[in-house]
């Protein structure tokens, strides 16, 4: 990907090209519908009346954590290729509290996914967790999420987590943090870049993991899990980019110095 062709669509047909399939700006301030400003119709609806609000690139939407999330209809990319995920994220100490801990019985909150319609094929957002299975004091972490099968809590593997090294706490409430996470099924691995500080991480897919294309369009401030919502995100949501191919390190990184510049 060419500096000039980061933030809008990449046209090329050459085997490997990145295209941006979606881009959500939520510039619209007002109304119950977010627009896909490619052009390619992927409009979202808003459920529960989230409020419009400013974003680090124009607008944003911010939502409660419960009852609050925006849904499309139709698929963006094919979640059996490799794909990218951009998005501004910033978790709400007003609404996910001081201490930054997620509610009695929950593990993770996505700001954005896919439905399956059973499962989401993908989670962006934060988890708590270790990239260290032997950890015994796991955190709120950014986490990119990959679903091996649609149905069932388990399947043929295991789910595959991209981790942040650096945990999630009360000094990361009430910032905008630009989250990258890439299925990357060439390279067998999911990843997750944040650029503003320069964290990242990477999960391996195993030979046998099985992708698959799911049904449904995207979810903003919320998954699916076990045929149901899931995860609601409790904080505000800014630009979101969905890209068919895979970004690299550099790739996020002049997203994130392309969005700040445009700002100035």
């Amino acid at each position: 990907m060419t500096e000039t062709n980061s933030a809008a669509a990449v046209t090329s047909d050459e085997p490997g090209a990145v295209r941006l399939a979606g881009w959500w700006k939520f510039d619209e301030g007002t109304g119950a519908t977010a627009d896909d400003s490619t052009g390619n119709g992927h409009r979202l609806t808003a459920i529960g009346n989230p409020q419009w609000t400013e974003g680090p690139t124009g607008g944003a939407i911010a939502l409660d954590g419960t009852t609050q999330w925006l849904s499309g209809t139709t698929p963006v990319v094919a979640s059996d290729r490799s794909f990218s995920v951009a998005a501004w994220v910033r978790l709400d100490s007003a609404t996910i509290g001081a201490e930054a801990q997620l509610k009695p019985g929950d593990f993770a909150v996505t700001a954005v996914s896919m439905d399956g319609p059973s499962h989401s094929p993908f989670y962006l957002g934060a988890r708590i967790g270790d990239a260290d299975p032997a950890s015994t004091d796991p955190k709120l972490r950014w986490c990119f999420t990959a679903a091996p099968v649609d149905g069932g809590p388990t399947g043929p593997v295991e789910w595959q987590k991209a981790w942040s090294a650096q945990p999630v706490g009360p000094a990361e409430l009430d910032r905008w943090e630009l989250l990258v996470g890439v299925y990357d099924l060439e390279s067998a691995a999911v990843r997750i870049f944040v650029p503003g500080t320069g964290d990242h991480g990477v999960g391996e897919l195993p030979g046998n993991w099985p992708a698959w294309r799911a049904e449904g369009g995207v979810g903003i401030g919320q998954a699916r899990y076990l045929d149901a919502v899931a995860d609601q995100w409790p904080g505000s949501v800014g630009a979101v980019r969905i890209y068919l191919g895979v970004l690299d390190e550099a790739d996020a990184r002049r997203l994130y110095e392309e969005d700040l510049a445009a700002q100035r």
